[in-house]
């Protein structure tokens, strides 16, 4: 059978626009590192101008592009042209920034249980400031401490950059592929309060942070001290976490010291110092102590 072959007729308004687009399609970079790689020559812009000049147009369109917020296409995802058994063919394929974020949202997928916004989420060791001893020599500890049996204590007053640190850390560990949760303490409190009227809620949320292979506790102390939240709560995480040697890090406002007294008495004025002792001991031997020093870096 014959092939078929069909001629179009362009009017002269049709061949000005295809000459034009022959030229700038043989100034076009782009297109001329595309024949080279495909070992083409000149006669193939002529049947293809069209397609290699806008594939050309939205390649520097890509390149001057911030980020997925502003792309111009099919969110993240840009045509390329390939050669195939001879012909030119279009193909997709994800952007840089789409490679990027699902990257991101792979190994985000290792917490387990999060407090917290999308920012700390980013947080890394390297973004932090570099000319503040005290946090590059805390960022080294608990870097340090993975190989460590003890996890790290970090203590200070408020706004010295302990939540920071600890972000950066468990940052670090989930994309090291570990199962990470990292729960601010008042925040834990709260939530497994309202749990209580959801079956299984309170239940499923701790057996996340007993079995999970880094729990970060951040702002313990900060919590209010109730019988409950000692010894129902953070008394059977912590011996638990201390039994099987689970890696567990802490953040306070409190020295060792401090925090056993501050358990000691809870909200109604109460005193049990041997609870809150059995408490610290927990503590003492899931991490090592670390005072953060230096100014509120919030102010």
């Amino acid at each position: 059978m014959e092939a078929l072959h069909m001629e179009i007729t362009l009017n002269e308004e049709q061949k000005e626009y295809r000459q034009k687009c022959i030229e700038a399609c043989q100034k076009d970079e782009d297109v001329k590192a595309f024949l080279k790689e495909n070992g083409l020559d000149d006669t193939f812009i002529q049947e293809h101008s069209s397609k290699l000049l806008e594939w050309s147009k939205d390649r520097k369109i890509c390149a001057q592009c911030p980020g997925l917020f502003a792309c111009q296409f099919d969110q993240g995802r840009v045509f390329e042209l390939v050669m195939m058994d001879g012909c030119l063919s279009k193909v997709y394929s994800k952007c840089r920034y789409l490679k990027k974020e699902e990257e991101k949202n792979q190994y985000l997928k290792n917490y387990l249980h999060f407090h917290g916004n999308d920012d700390m989420k980013m947080r890394d060791f390297k973004s932090m400031d570099q000319k503040s001893k005290e946090l590059v020599e805390a960022g080294n500890m608990l870097l340090k401490s993975e190989t460590e049996p003890k996890g790290v204590y970090l203590y200070g007053k408020p706004g010295v950059g302990k939540t920071y640190l600890m972000n950066a850390l468990g940052n670090w560990y989930v994309k090291k592929g570990e199962k990470v949760c990292f729960v601010n303490s008042p925040t834990l409190m709260s939530e497994l309060k309202t749990g209580f009227g959801e079956s299984g809620r309170l239940e499923s949320i701790l057996s996340k942070l007993k079995k999970c292979d880094v729990l970060i506790l951040d702002d313990i102390g900060g919590e209010s001290i109730t019988g409950w939240s000692r010894d129902e709560i953070l008394m059977p995480l912590l011996n638990e976490r201390m039994e099987k040697g689970r890696k567990t890090y802490f953040t306070s406002n409190y020295s060792f010291d401090e925090l056993e007294e501050h358990f000691s008495i809870d909200s109604r004025g109460n005193k049990d110092a041997i609870k809150a002792n059995r408490l610290i001991e927990r503590v003492k031997a899931l991490s090592v102590e670390k005072n953060l020093k230096g100014a509120n870096r919030r102010l």
